[in-house]
């Protein structure tokens, strides 16, 4: 019976010590925490340099002025910035009032047509006056083959000549008239991309200019 009582005291002597142990434990740790966030606390100077525990970003932090060159970084990033601010602003008031002049590609369609359509009527009446002078150089040819040691009289050399230049400026206005008519089409097109993702866009889709930082 004795010696089950030892044993017990010796079993009760080691919880105790056990419990001591991790008591001491958790105070070296709840203090290790206090030690790490005494650690982190921010420090700067004030214009006086008197350490004051605040963020740098505390008004009362001294922050020495910039060299030229850095200011000149920061001028420039700032003009960037601005720029890019009012270039995306343009862009969605551009934007809107392409949406709100075109709500779908029935409207978009009808301003094209209506737009090559002037073009057509001129490229049309171009292509007749072009026929005409090449139908008026074929006549003066077969009457220049009277003549076949090219001594032409004055005034059928003259018409040729005319018939020429006039040949030459009308090939010259349809080609323009071709060229401004694929510009045109072009400038339909580059619309009708912006358009259709206007047309289908959600809310989340749009997003917001972002503001150039001061």
């Amino acid at each position: 019976m004795r010696a089950r009582r030892l044993q017990a005291i010796e079993i009760r002597r080691h919880v105790a010590a056990a419990a001591e142990i991790l008591v001491a434990c958790a105070l070296v740790a709840t203090a290790g925490r206090a030690v790490a966030a005494e650690s982190t606390i921010n420090v700067c100077k004030d214009a006086n340099g008197r350490p004051v525990a605040a963020d740098r970003t505390d008004p009362r932090c001294f922050k020495a002025p910039l060299t030229p060159d850095e200011q000149a970084a920061v001028d420039e990033r700032k003009r960037r910035e601005h720029d890019a601010y009012r270039a995306c602003k343009i862009e969605q008031r551009d934007l809107q009032t392409l949406l709100s002049r075109y709500a779908n590609k029935e409207k978009h369609d009808a301003a094209r047509r209506t737009a090559l359509g002037e073009l057509k009527s001129s490229m049309t009446a171009s292509q007749t006056r072009m026929e005409q002078l090449l139908k008026e150089r074929k006549r003066l040819l077969e009457e220049a083959e009277f003549y076949p040691k090219g001594n032409l009289p004055a005034k059928l050399r003259r018409d040729i000549d005319t018939n020429s230049a006039l040949i030459a400026a009308q090939t010259l206005a349809i080609e323009n008239q071709n060229e401004e008519a694929a510009q045109k089409n072009a400038f339909y097109d580059e619309q009708l991309v912006k358009l259709k993702k206007l047309w289908h866009a959600r809310p989340a889709d749009v997003l917001p200019c972002v503001a150039p930082r001061d």
